[in-house]
């Protein structure tokens, strides 16, 4: 008789999922054929891991872009990569490369026959098997360039180029994007509308902020005559000549009053917007800026905006817990989450089914800019979520049907009404 996990694992296993979030190439063409698998693999997120155990940054930069064969590469990066093997960034890695490839983990003896396998890979049909025919991904949730194969995604919009623009360049984009001449404030938010339109009839699903990476999260109210005010020194630059790049600084109420600009078009749709919350991707970073608690005044201002916070809010998913549990308008989003932290996901849905209404939890999103590692981490994904509920089969909270159910709520159902999903695919 199977225990509870090999029961519920076995269920899991099959099931046909939603991806919540995804960086891939919108098109499988568009994938960089010019890489060797050490170059692809050490594009995202593992790659954080070896600067953290001690690869120096220029030894890092070489791995990456000088011509070299595979085993000199392997040479610079093996110490640091044998001290993060086993973090969930390198298990993903390993089991990428096992069920894609047939190779018994990435090491010095498989590192070649590895390498010949990803470059061999590099053809039409490897979206097809990495995200169909072994991820059972059903659909991704894509941020990126737009359109994208629909075979695989459909597309979220970021309008965080009108909260934070940066340069000249960005405000010629948006007039040539939305065709609104940029000449005062109202034509700024005018155009801010037509971009949200424009994502819309193209077929975007949700709206998407990573703004944690650049700044706190917590978004005054803020006066219109403030950000006007702000607004004024976009012109400051414009006599630049069009060969020197012209930066704007946008100050904080100017950056505040637009994310309520967003958000209240947001509101007035019914959309749901992700936010990019806890962890931030890279070496370093102010993670206090990403505390999903500073989001709190949005979540009452905008009851009619489903807020999906990314990353299980990692190292405040605590504090997600109870945001999750205590506003009807905000959900868990565990994309990224399996690969930051695999314990610390499971002990997280342990919790969450004790505090936490289960509709509220979507269990994946790859959050992968290459291909291959969308499959490590979907798998990572299918056990905790197993092992998590098998800890509750345990204790004789429900069985393993009542489990099962659960499971299937949280990789597709939630996900397919958080984003409101029907039809789309």
């Amino acid at each position: 008789m199977l225990n509870a996990y090999d029961a519920i694992m076995a269920f899991v296993s099959e099931l046909e999922i939603i991806d919540t979030h995804e960086h891939l190439p919108p098109f499988e063409e568009q994938r960089d054929s010019s890489l060797d698998a050490i170059q692809e693999y050490l594009i995202h997120y593992f790659n954080r891991d070896l600067v953290s155990a001690g690869l120096p940054p220029d030894v890092y930069r070489r791995v990456i872009d000088e011509p070299m064969p595979v085993m000199q590469r392997w040479d610079l990066a093996e110490p640091y990569w044998e001290l993060c093997r086993y973090t969930g960034y390198g298990r993903a890695l390993d089991m990428s490369a096992k069920a894609l490839y047939g190779i018994e983990g990435i090491h010095r003896d498989t590192v070649e026959s590895w390498n010949e396998a990803v470059c061999a890979n590099r053809k039409p049909g490897h979206y097809e098997y990495v995200l169909k025919a072994k991820s059972h991904i059903v659909t991704s949730l894509l941020d990126g360039e737009r359109p994208s194969d629909p075979r695989y995604f459909l597309n979220v919009l970021n309008l965080d180029a009108f909260v934070f623009p940066k340069t000249v360049a960005d405000v010629r984009a948006v007039e040539l994007q939305t065709g609104v001449r940029i000449c005062a404030f109202d034509d700024w938010l005018a155009a801010c509308e037509m971009a949200l339109e424009q994502g819309l009839a193209e077929g975007c699903v949700a709206l998407k902020s990573p703004l944690a990476y650049q700044r706190s999260l917590h978004f005054a109210r803020t006066p219109r005559y403030k950000a006007e005010e702000a607004f004024a020194h976009f012109f400051d630059q414009y006599h630049f000549p069009d060969w020197l790049e012209a930066y704007i600084h946008v100050d904080q109420p100017f950056q505040d009053y637009m994310m309520h600009h967003v958000l209240r078009l947001a509101n007035q749709r019914g959309l749901t917007f992700q936010f990019h919350t806890g962890l931030q991707e890279g070496n370093g970073n102010l993670i206090a800026n990403s505390n999903p608690e500073l989001l709190s005044n949005l979540f009452l201002q905008y009851p009619e905006v489903r807020f999906d916070l990314f990353h299980i809010g990692y190292p405040y998913e605590h504090v997600l817990s109870a945001l999750a549990k205590n506003y009807a308008n905000v959900y868990i989003d565990m994309c990224w989450a399996h690969i930051i932290s695999p314990e610390a996901s499971v002990r997280a849905m342990v919790e969450w089914i004790d505090s936490v209404p289960l509709s509220k939890i979507s269990a994946f999103g790859g959050d992968y800019c290459f291909i291959d590692a969308v499959y490590g981490h979907q798998q990572l994904a299918r056990e905790n979520v197993s092992r998590a509920l098998a800890i509750k089969v345990e204790q004789g909270l429900f069985d393993v049907d009542k489990a099962c159910e659960i499971a299937r709520l949280w990789f597709y159902d939630n996900p397919m009404r958080v984003f409101q999903l029907e039809g789309r695919f």
